[in-house]
């Protein structure tokens, strides 16, 4: 992040892959052909030309997975999987989360992916407001000491 933003770490998560039940592949496990020949749905980049975090540790080990599909809405990804045979790679309490709520699976990655840190930001204007450390404190709390938040 920028210089005038402060940073506070939160958690970890690991990335794993969401897809239909209906999925031909959701009754097995992913092999590393199976992922890079799927077809994928990937969150829009920030900027043109910037890859994802997936995508650039996947060219980091040179190998590329054939995405169908961006999406500028992550909110919107779970949605678009029942639609089509298509797998995301995203978090695995983001994963959880929409499949308690659709018809999704939630199947380990077959690649060995970095965990994704999580961290609170904000202003240096806003970092000695009381009513702003106090919340800030509340939400480091809830996340790093409730683990039922993230599982």
């Amino acid at each position: 992040p920028p210089e005038y933003l402060r940073l506070a770490p939160l958690f970890e998560d690991e990335v794993v892959c969401l897809m239909r039940k209906s999925h031909p592949m959701a009754a097995r496990s992913l092999t590393l052909d199976d992922y890079l020949q799927a077809d994928h749905i990937a969150p829009t980049p920030y900027t043109v030309g910037q890859r994802g975090v997936i995508d650039l540790y996947l060219a980091k080990e040179r190998i590329k997975r054939n995405i169908v599909a961006y999406v500028p809405y992550f909110g919107m990804i779970p949605y678009m999987l029942l639609q089509f045979d298509a797998i995301f790679s995203a978090p695995r309490s983001f994963s959880r989360h929409y499949s308690a709520l659709l018809p999704l699976k939630v199947v380990d990655a077959p690649v060995k992916f970095p965990k994704i840190p999580y961290f609170l930001l904000w202003h240096e204007r806003l970092h000695r407001s009381q009513e702003q450390r106090w919340f800030r404190e509340l939400i480091i709390s809830v996340l790093r000491n409730d683990s039922h938040v993230l599982n």
